[in-house]
């Protein structure tokens, strides 16, 4: 009788697996549901949002960069520009081998949106596809939880898209939150250093800057968040559900200023392959300490670039640092 119950059990949580390894639903959207439509023709008085040509030209720069990468794993990108679409959010799919990216152009006209805002959102729905550990929990193992995918758009997605021509005039025009640009300097204003890796920061900044401003307004918050002012919060265990405003604002901030490279790739089982970890943040590729003489008097917090405690739970592995997400394997 135990071994006729094992059996069945095996069998509901494998069909269980199998339909979650292979669900066509929307993973969860950008943003939390709302009922927000923003209609095409929509104008502010600040003049924000963005236009039609730059939704395409922020999409066209993703088409160009994962098209390949994912034809090399046999995949299929579909970028859906939904541009007459007024929902504000953004979301991700996977049908078979064709992996669908769903952007709104509700969300494009938001007040609070602007160019890198967009295109860092168009990043975070590709990190749901290629994001790594931790995922999902057990039935939607094919995709990045949500603090992983943010944490991928800004470590990975936005240093892919632009040019060392487009970075050096980026550099020179951006403004910026100056605690912030202080903290971007620090890591990666150092002699020998490519324009490119400051550039990447700047531009990742200012897209959490913008993003955090979506989340201040639709959630009604009296309080911005700011990247002073990290969110304190420690998870018992890694959430996989939206993180608090203030923490998805020190994700994104966290993914630009963790110095290793876009091109060493994220691994779907192991979370401390590719990215920051604390037990070995003062190992990693590049230097955290040497900053510009100018900034000598902000310290690079603790655990800078490492995905934050408020979303993330990290534990001693094998890899260092960062434990590896504990359900990866069981599928």
């Amino acid at each position: 009788m135990k071994t006729l119950i094992a059996s069945v059990m095996l069998a509901l949580i494998g069909g269980a697996a199998y339909s979650g390894l292979h669900d066509h639903t929307k993973c969860e959207g950008f943003l939390p549901e709302n009922d927000l439509k923003i209609p095409v023709g929509t104008t502010y008085t600040s003049g924000g949002g963005i236009t039609e040509e730059e939704f395409n030209e922020a999409l066209d720069r993703i088409e160009r960069v994962y098209t390949p990468i994912l034809e090399a794993r046999g995949k299929t990108l579909d970028v859906r520009r939904l541009w007459e679409n007024e929902t504000v959010n953004a979301s991700a799919q996977q049908f078979g081998d064709r992996w669908v990216i769903n952007m709104y152009g509700g969300l494009a006209r938001h007040e609070a949106v602007g160019v890198e805002a967009f295109t860092t959102v168009a990043c975070h729905e590709m990190g749901h596809h290629l994001g790594g550990a931790p995922k999902y929990g057990f039935f939607n193992s094919w995709a990045s939880n949500e603090g992983q995918s943010d944490y991928y758009a800004t470590l990975k997605c936005m240093r892919l898209l632009y040019s060392a021509e487009e970075n050096e005039e980026y550099v020179k025009n951006v403004e910026l939150d100056e605690y912030a640009r202080a903290l971007c300097d620090k890591v990666y204003k150092v002699e020998g250093e490519s324009i490119d890796r400051l550039a990447y920061c700047y531009r990742s900044a200012v897209s959490a800057q913008d993003i955090a401003v979506l989340f201040q307004m639709l959630r009604k918050m009296d309080t911005k968040p700011e990247f002073n002012t990290p969110d304190t919060k420690e998870v018992d265990k890694t959430s996989d559900r939206h993180p608090m405003p203030q923490c998805r604002l020190d994700t994104y901030f966290n993914g630009a200023l963790c110095p290793v490279s876009e091109d060493i790739d994220v691994d779907d089982k192991d979370a401390t392959l590719g990215t920051c970890n604390r037990a070995n943040i003062a190992n990693e590729e590049g230097d955290q300490t040497e900053g510009d003489d100018s900034v000598e008097d902000i310290a690079l917090p603790e655990n800078a670039g490492t995905r934050p405690l408020c979303w993330f739970k990290p534990g001693k592995s094998g890899g260092g640092g960062d434990l590896p997400f504990p359900f990866s394997e069981v599928f």
